[in-house]
């Protein structure tokens, strides 16, 4: 009978045994389902950050395109204020052109009554 015993004792022992290692079968596989599942969050994760990142990119550029346009249009812009600027020192104003026929119609009488002093 002692063997029987015994042997029930090892089938015990082998039955807990076997319990215990279905339990970390149970625990390992529920961890590797939890290691899936946060892989593929992790991998969503890069795609959407990733897709975020080319998207910035893409409006950097857009953006330093912009901005190299507006430089030269406000390069142009300069030349034209300094164009303009001569012109409006070179132009004489309404005042100067007044008193340059101011000045010429009295030369021009001036030399009329030179002529005409001459003529007598």
């Amino acid at each position: 009978m002692k063997i029987r015993v015994a042997g029930w004792d090892m089938w015990k022992e082998f039955s807990t045994f076997v319990e215990i290692w279905k339990r970390m079968a149970r625990n390992l596989q529920q961890r590797i389902a939890r290691l899936q599942s946060k892989a593929t969050l992790l991998a969503d994760r890069y795609k959407a950050v990733k897709r975020a990142k080319e998207e910035s990119e893409l409006r950097e550029a857009e953006l330093q395109a912009e901005i190299e346009r507006l430089r030269r249009e406000i390069s142009v812009r300069d030349a034209e204020i300094e164009r303009l600027k001569v012109t409006s020192v070179l132009t004489p104003d309404h005042k100067d052109v007044e008193a340059t026929r101011a000045f010429l119609s009295e030369l021009v009488r001036e030399i009329d009554k030179c002529i005409a002093q001459l003529s007598i």
